[in-house]
């Protein structure tokens, strides 16, 4: 079985490189995989500098290699050398990993080059939640096409007003969930971040129709589902601190189903597990580790690889869930 050795970063390190490998297409373009990399601010840091990034990954699933150790060091040194802030520093594993995709995403981004458009015109018509969200979700893909979307769904907000009782929708990409963890189970987590928040004037965004601040209702929900959703969050951030939350939480291994989270007429959505980023430590220090589901059952990333039951992987310590 593949294993990674220790470096700053690798539990989220290690089940993104579960998810790029897996995927259609990148198995076979690992090899030469900068050919398809555009030459950015960054020069191709991840993926032309020596093929680090693309070595790793190729490491991890050479089948003919039989069993090993693959050392992604020099590809974590000249990650460290362009971007100083990750080196030598205890680092945050979901940081890196929104920081790690989006560099990525900029190498290589089929659409780059796309000029922003201004603000929309405002519609003379209501469209239907979908047909709008639709038209956000292509213009989104017409700037960002690259392995990202495989990450990238879409979430709804929705406004209503308590004077006038006006709906509006605004749209916004994600790459990740950061859940409030206040429950004992995935589940509950999920609902509390999609139930209806209540605003006053203060707090709330200018009413379309009142054209005013207004006290109003928000809600969070899912409109477009991506491929694979990393979800879960134990730092907390306030005004004058940062907090971890040791709270238990029990989440699914198979059929996580995130259809009530999304549209009114939406069905199941099943999602099957497939890699866990673990934290053991305070905020200021602590250790990473993985674990990551094969053809052969869980495996323990840590200094070493070794063979883990599913009873093993609810503990306190999960931070970043993968799912597929």
């Amino acid at each position: 079985m593949p294993g990674a050795s220790s470096v700053s970063g690798e539990g989220s390190c290690e089940a993104l490189c579960r998810t790029l490998v897996s995927q259609n297409g990148l198995q076979r373009e690992t090899t030469d995989i900068s050919q398809s990399v555009l030459y950015t601010s960054l020069m191709g840091l991840l993926l032309v500098a020596d093929n680090e990034f693309s070595k790793v990954l190729s490491g991890l699933w050479d089948v003919n290699e039989g069993d090993k150790v693959v050392n992604p060091r020099q590809f974590y040194n000249v990650f460290t050398e362009a971007v100083p802030y990750f080196s030598g520093y205890q680092q945050d594993a979901q940081e890196f990993l929104r920081f790690l995709l989006d560099k990525l995403h900029t190498e290589i981004n089929r659409r780059p080059y796309v000029r922003r458009a201004g603000k929309e015109p405002e519609q003379k018509f209501a469209r239907f939640i979908s047909e709008e969200a639709a038209v956000m979700w292509k213009k989104h893909l017409e700037r960002d096409d690259s392995i990202i979307v495989l990450f990238s769904g879409q979430l709804r907000s929705s406004l209503h007003c308590s004077v006038c009782s006006h709906y509006s929708n605004t749209f916004d990409v994600f790459c990740d969930l950061s859940l409030p963890i206040p429950k004992v189970t995935l589940r509950e987590c999920l609902d509390l971040f999609s139930q209806e928040e209540k605003l006053d004037k203060e707090n709330s965004p200018m009413c379309e129709r009142c054209n005013r601040r207004t006290e109003c209702t928000k809600r969070l929900s899912i409109q477009r589902f991506p491929q694979v959703i990393v979800i879960l969050n134990r730092f907390t951030t306030s005004r004058w601190s940062i907090s971890k939350s040791t709270i238990y939480v029990s989440f699914p291994l198979t059929h996580l189903d995130l259809g009530p989270y999304g549209p009114v007429d939406c069905g199941s959505v099943l999602y099957d597990l497939y890699a866990i980023c673990n934290h053991a430590g305070t905020v200021n220090m602590g250790h990473y580790t993985a674990c990551c589901l094969d053809e052969n059952g869980w495996c323990f990333y840590n200094d070493s690889v070794t063979p883990l039951t599913e009873n093993q992987l609810q503990t306190n310590q999960a931070y970043v869930l993968f799912y597929q």
